[in-house]
């Protein structure tokens, strides 16, 4: 089966404050994903569309959920949440999809 344009891109996607954290880089090498750093303009830009918020991100990033930003802003304009925000012995994850992967 053909594709239309270029397959989605997947990788590990979280604020660029987080750069310093050795558990991301661990996590993104282990899943054989590359690991981008947003920017905090980018993340707020992708906030409307987060469905969980916890107070203590908001005052620490600006935005509702670091996981859910970044997955949404990481998938582009348009994408959906497919995994609202997990957390698990310290890790939090979350899966978004961007539009043109939904069509």
């Amino acid at each position: 089966m053909e594709q239309a344009g270029p397959a989605p891109m997947m990788a590990l996607f979280t604020a660029v404050e987080k750069q310093g954290e050795p558990g991301i880089a661990a996590a993104a090498a282990a899943l054989g994903l590359p690991l981008v750093f947003l920017p905090r303009a980018v993340m707020e830009a992708a906030a409307p569309a987060a469905q969980t918020r916890s107070e203590r991100v908001v005052e620490l990033f600006g935005v509702p959920s670091v996981a859910e930003t970044a997955a949404l802003a990481g998938a582009g304009q348009g994408a959906t949440l497919v995994v609202k925000r997990v957390a698990e012995g310290g890790a939090t994850c979350a899966a978004a999809r961007g539009a043109e992967a939904g069509e």
